[in-house]
């Protein structure tokens, strides 16, 4: 992160100059450092405080380009006017454009009211701090600090009320020690910090409003310090962190809210930041992680509302708290993850409505419930990814449990992976046409035994309640076949036994399903060929309960 903070050498020249159209009766050279080496020179008019303030209480229009003012300061106008402190300056047009403020202390610009333009675009205020502390801005379409530069001291724009006008802070620099809009008033205007730099000043926006204008921060850069915009109402309009460095400071959206629009973050860069947007409410808006680099701290959503989220593309490094308290969609494809997402909570599920994993890399883990999120159905609410897709996102979650432990829940997913895996080659054999028709029985053969007999091998006791199922009709069939005259039991070495037909029945399609084979009762005509058929699903069927049955002992 960029340190490098200008420093300034003053010289004042007691001789004339004119800049343009504005005639000084004396000028200053401004020699600005930065770690020791000389950057630039500039030549400015002089401008003594006084004429300012007179001008002022002219209420006549303020005028400088590429002027030099020494420790301006309202305070010190109340104070020679035999004003209140907290009593208001009202200005007309303010045109300081490239002007140079400078102060040991503090440039005071604190409870003016500016009701006509105001320029401050390209201004340097240099070694103290500046302040337009519960400030009005009334008056042009816009408040213009473009390129402005705020030196070491604080930055205070606290209850400033900037009403429905557009607010240009872009390409501003500010080498100061805190940045404040706590409790600031942005109204419907559009509020630009579209490449700035805040070096390593700590930033807070706490309590701030905005209404229906974009709040743009594209290419801002931050320092290692806090970047604080709790509780900030965003209104309706784009907020726009895309591209935005950060350095390793904190960074919290907490308690926040937002009506509608977007809230970008897509190629936006951290380092080692502790991310927190705990029970922010996103409202109706659509909040985009597209393509970010996490870094290597930690990303809260706890007890948040959001409508959509999207963390496609994006490198999740990262411990994620995604406990939220309503998501609608929440989108993680094509992200890599390889730390943890938690989505489970012991004070109530999380309730999220339709969720994708197409195309992710999970190198860490999810921890979430296959029940209690409700996972099959995050997938299949899911009204715009085809059926592979579908297929491939139960994978995802089939080896996330596997890794985790949890072998239960994996069977689920494997389950559902292998059903839309399955309705796959069906719908690959419809779309094909005619001449991959021959496909359909065996497709069928796949769906009956493997799904519906035994879950695929992941339940044994399924796989049982199936062999007793087919038992029984093989049984009952033997049991009727003397009655239709195709078939019958015949007893081999005439034992009275006593069995009813309907005993025999059952009992050769025991001995026959279980391959044990007595011999003492044999099949006679079509029975013999039922008898086959039930020896090769006994063998079959017993072998299909082993494998599932080992697997779940062995997990």
């Amino acid at each position: 992160m960029e340190t490098g903070v200008a420093s300034y050498n003053i010289s004042l020249v007691n001789e004339p100059i004119t800049i343009g159209t504005y005639k000084y009766e004396k000028k200053v050279e401004i020699k600005t450092y930065v770690d020791d080496e000389l950057i630039d020179i500039q030549i400015k008019g002089w401008v003594p405080k006084e004429e300012v303030y007179e001008t002022i209480k002219n209420k006549d229009s303020i005028d400088y380009e590429n002027a030099y003012f020494l420790d301006f300061s309202l305070n010190e106008y109340r104070n020679m006017n035999h004003m209140e402190n907290t009593s208001y300056v009202e200005f007309a047009d303010v045109n300081l454009k490239n002007c140079f403020f400078d102060s040991e202390l503090n440039i005071d610009f604190s409870y003016a009211k500016f009701n006509g333009s105001t320029e401050f675009r390209n201004s340097v205020f240099s070694n103290g701090g500046v302040s337009f502390y519960n400030s009005f801005f009334n008056g042009s379409d816009f408040v213009d600090f473009r390129k402005a530069v705020f030196g070491k001291g604080d930055v205070n724009f606290q209850y400033v009320k900037f009403g429905e006008r557009n607010i240009l802070f872009s390409f501003a620099k500010f080498y100061g020690g805190m940045v404040s809009f706590v409790n600031a008033e942005f109204d419907d205007g559009h509020v630009l910090f579209n490449s700035a730099n805040f070096y390593n000043s700590k930033v807070k926006f706490h309590f701030a409003s905005f209404g229906k204008g974009d709040v743009e921060f594209q290419k801002a850069k931050f320092g290692d310090q806090t970047i604080d915009f709790r509780r900030v109402e965003f209104g309706e309009g784009k907020v726009d962190f895309r591209r935005t460095t950060f350095g390793k400071g904190y960074v919290t959206f907490d308690e926040s809210s937002m009506v509608s629009g977007k809230f970008k973050f897509s190629s936006a860069r951290f380092k080692e930041n502790d991310i927190s947007f705990d029970q922010f409410d996103f409202g109706e808006a659509e909040l985009l992680f597209e393509n970010v680099d996490f870094g290597r701290g930690s990303l809260s959503f706890y007890d948040a509302i959001i409508g959509s989220i999207s963390f496609k593309r994006s490198k999740i490094d990262v411990f994620v708290n995604f406990c939220v308290k309503k998501a609608d969609v929440v989108d993680f494809s094509e992200t890599v993850l390889r730390d943890i997402i938690d989505m489970k909570t012991d004070r109530e599920n999380v309730k999220i409505k339709t969720m994708y994993l197409t195309g992710m890399r999970n190198l860490g883990r999810f921890i979430f419930s296959w029940e209690e999120n409700k996972l099959k159905s995050l997938i299949l609410s899911q009204k715009d990814t085809t059926i592979e897709e579908k297929a491939e996102q139960f994978v995802v979650i089939k080896e996330n449990f596997r890794q985790s432990g949890q072998y239960e829940e994996e069977d689920k997913a494997y389950v559902m992976f292998k059903r839309y895996e399955h309705k796959c080659d069906l719908n690959h054999v419809f779309q094909t046409g005619v001449k991959e028709y021959w496909k359909l029985p065996g497709l069928g053969f796949r769906w009956l035994v493997f799904d519906k007999l035994g879950l695929f091998a992941t339940s044994p006791l399924r796989v049982l309640f199936s062999m007793l199922v087919i038992y029984s009709l093989f049984s009952l069939g033997f049991f009727i076949m003397p009655y239709l005259g195709i078939g019958d039991i015949a007893n081999s070495v005439d034992h009275l036994d006593h069995l009813t037909n309907l005993g025999v029945s059952f009992y050769h399609s025991a001995i026959t399903f279980l391959t044990i084979g007595y011999g003492d009762y044999y099949p006679m005509e079509y029975a013999r060929g039922l008898s086959i058929i039930e020896g090769w699903a006994g063998l079959f069927l017993m072998s299909y309960f082993t494998v599932a049955f080992v697997r779940k002992i062995l997990r």
